[in-house]
């Protein structure tokens, strides 16, 4: 099976976010047709794909079929594949279905066999992405995986856990008044420069873990007063994302960020908008015997891999997609790199 042509297909149907019946449609009847030896269950648009439980260790592949970018027509341009959602991550997916066709009979030699399908990924808080819906329905049955592989875009790298993520909105009050007359009120910005330039001294705080470096960070990433160009404003409000490795729980993370905007002594209001554990790296044999063979790197971003290793699962991720062409309007992949991932799964996992 030639994953190039698989790749067409599936950038042919249009998966935005919530829209991702078609594809996984698509999925589940090529499913039936070329791997009918494996069992399938749907929960909505999401599919659990296994082979016949065994002592063997249970080996996942993941993906998930929403994709960012407008919807336009895929083609080819060289060895360039262009599509929506080509890099991020239908790419992933057209390999590892293909990977899986092309080897299932050695592949069941060595693994119990799980495929996970799911839809929305991108974006989406996490009570409504499609994996966090499976393990509320499946968990049991997830929590039979030993090793899972997620296909998010990593440059053919491998890369372990992933970063948690806290956003806040922090606000700070003054007294609005008019510009020709500023001392009648009190600037919440002119109030807020002391927040302002504590963040803007901060550096990436570098933490090891399994070899690899994961960096803590926190940023001002929106910034805005209370509109009004004659007006001194009454209200200064910012978005704080906190972004921070595997050695810090969701509770200390919580704690760093109150104790950081409280460091600077001006009065304001905290409020956490959403947040997401970080991906741990949980150790396995399978993962120590690929480690000689493939890139290793850390995930300095949050992945699904945070989902499942809070399940105990050895989870990384590694992908073919280019990373600086993810949710890009004319995303594309090379079809070289798919090729290099097939090898690399088959060195990894059959030895090939």
């Amino acid at each position: 099976m030639n994953s190039t042509d698989f790749l067409m297909a599936l950038l042919a149907i249009p998966s935005p976010t919530y829209q991702e019946k078609e594809k996984c449609d698509f999925i589940s009847d090529w499913v039936n047709e070329h791997l009918p030896m494996l069992s399938m269950e749907r929960t909505g648009n999401n599919l659990i794909i296994s082979s016949q439980k065994t002592s063997l260790p249970t080996l996942a592949f993941v993906g998930h079929t929403d994709t960012v970018p407008e919807f336009f027509e895929p083609y080819k341009d060289g060895h360039l594949l262009h599509g929506a959602g080509a890099s991020d991550m239908q790419g992933g997916l057209a390999c590892m279905l293909s990977f899986i066709h092309n080897h299932l009979t050695a592949l069941l030699e060595k693994y119990r066999v799980m495929i996970i399908i799911y839809d929305k990924e991108e974006g989406t808080p996490i009570e409504e992405n499609g994996l966090f819906e499976l393990i509320q329905e499946k968990k049991a049955l997830l929590s039979d995986i030993d090793v899972a592989i997620v296909g998010e875009p990593t440059n053919n790298t491998v890369q372990l856990g992933c970063v948690g993520s806290l956003h806040y909105t922090l606000k700070v009050k003054g007294k609005a008044a008019h510009s020709a007359r500023p001392w009648h009120g009190e600037n919440a910005l002119y109030k807020a420069l002391p927040i302002i330039q504590y963040f803007s001294t901060l550096t990436p705080i570098k933490q090891q873990v399994f070899g690899v470096d994961f960096f803590d960070v926190m940023t001002i990433t929106e910034s805005s007063v209370t509109p009004g160009r004659t007006t001194v404003p009454d209200e200064w409000t910012a978005n704080i994302n906190y972004r921070f490795s595997p050695v810090h729980e969701l509770d200390d993370a919580h704690a760093h960020v109150t104790k950081a905007v409280e460091s600077c002594g001006v009065a304001h209001e905290l409020t956490c908008l959403n947040a997401v554990n970080a991906g741990r790296v949980i150790d396995h044999p399978i993962l120590t015997a690929i480690q000689p063979l493939v890139p290793i790197e850390a995930k300095q971003a949050w992945t699904d891999v945070a989902q499942l290793t809070e399940l105990g699962i050895c989870a990384f991720n590694f992908g073919p997609g280019r990373q600086d062409q993810a949710h890009m309007p004319n995303e594309c992949i090379d079809t070289n790199d798919m090729n290099d991932y097939e090898s690399m799964l088959n060195r990894m996992l059959l030895g090939g």
